[in-house]
């Protein structure tokens, strides 16, 4: 949307270079990003609470960070590290609330 617009306004004077990896990567976060993650999500909310099925989002960025220092050699700091577990122990202690009775 936004290579259209830039070229609808004539700010874009050459299409830009993709590279086969990038290309790779776009496809792959299409892929499993969007359609098998969007997928499991919704397969999910059918079968569990919506608190249970929604605490992936509070995990996401602490696996992230766990991917990015093992394969992307970023480094973790102490902070970085102390709010990780910061969001893991929140989302154990929602996880582990019991249901008020119906």
């Amino acid at each position: 949307m936004l290579m259209a617009g830039s070229a609808l306004f004539g700010e874009m004077h050459r299409l830009p270079h993709f590279s086969a990896r990038a290309l790779g990567a776009l496809a792959y976060m299409t892929i499993a990003g969007s359609l098998i993650g969007f997928t499991c999500y919704e397969w999910l909310l059918h079968r569990m609470p919506a608190t249970t099925v929604t605490s992936y989002a509070y995990v996401n960025p602490v696996v992230a960070l766990a991917i990015g220092h093992w394969l992307g050699n970023e480094a973790l700091t102490t902070h970085t590290i102390m709010g990780s577990v910061i969001i893991l122990a929140s989302v154990a202690a929602i996880l582990r609330r019991k249901p008020p009775p119906a």
